[in-house]
């Protein structure tokens, strides 16, 4: 899956360097050096193992197993996924996390803030469907697919959401505070934010440069 970055989301940005090289701040294009693919896989093999883990606990409590009708349908696909992931694909999942933070970490010893889209394009209609009935009839049988199937389901049913929301869940899983920022509108008259990440435990950088962008009066 690659995200595909809308005209909007890049001028968002464009017009944010502009802004901060007019107000004398030095603005280089660099990009963290993380697998964002290899980073969300293992976000989902710890999100699927939890699941399982929570959802064990609830079946153990009721006294019975637990079915599809119990549950949103991606709940019930994760659950399924997370019985196939071992102790050790747990941890290496975990290891990921701590691999892409640690290179964070390096990053931010030579940039003070890392500036992204917040969001890859403008927000979708609150009806939109993310996943088609096909799909779903393929995550209310997860149960029966093979390990590698249910992975498959799992990708393929945060993927298209993904795509509109590619950057923000880095700092999530890199642990650091970051700040979306409202400063452009589309066409379309929907609002388009940019994201501020800054190194873990600097949570007042961002509140600064968010103050010196409002004072130079790009909010919306």
């Amino acid at each position: 899956m690659k995200s595909v970055v809308s005209a909007d989301a890049k001028q968002a940005v464009l017009q944010t360097v502009t802004v901060l090289e007019e107000l004398g701040y030095e603005v280089e294009e660099k990009k963290p050096d993380i697998d964002g693919i290899l980073l969300m896989e293992a976000y989902y093999a710890m999100n699927g193992a939890e699941t399982d883990a929570m959802l064990r606990g609830f079946a153990a409590k009721l006294g019975r197993p637990l079915t599809a009708d119990d549950m949103e349908l991606v709940s019930w696909s994760l659950y399924q996924y997370g019985q196939t992931i071992s102790g050790g694909d747990y941890s290496l999942a975990l290891g990921l996390w701590d691999q892409a933070a640690a290179t964070m970490d390096q990053f931010h010893e030579s940039y003070d803030l890392l500036l992204q889209p917040t969001t890859a394009a403008g927000a979708p209609r609150i009806d939109h469907a993310f996943q088609s009935e096909e799909l779903k009839e393929r995550m209310r049988r997860a149960d029966l697919l093979s390990a590698a199937d249910r992975k498959e389901v799992v990708w393929t049913m945060f993927e298209e959401s993904l795509g509109v929301t590619p950057f923000t869940q880095q700092a999530n899983l890199t642990g650091q505070p970051a700040i979306s920022l409202p400063v452009y509108r589309t066409d379309s008259g929907l609002p388009l934010g940019v994201q501020f990440t800054a190194p873990k435990g600097k949570e007042e950088w961002l509140l600064d440069i968010a103050a010196v962008l409002e004072r130079a009066g790009m909010f919306i």
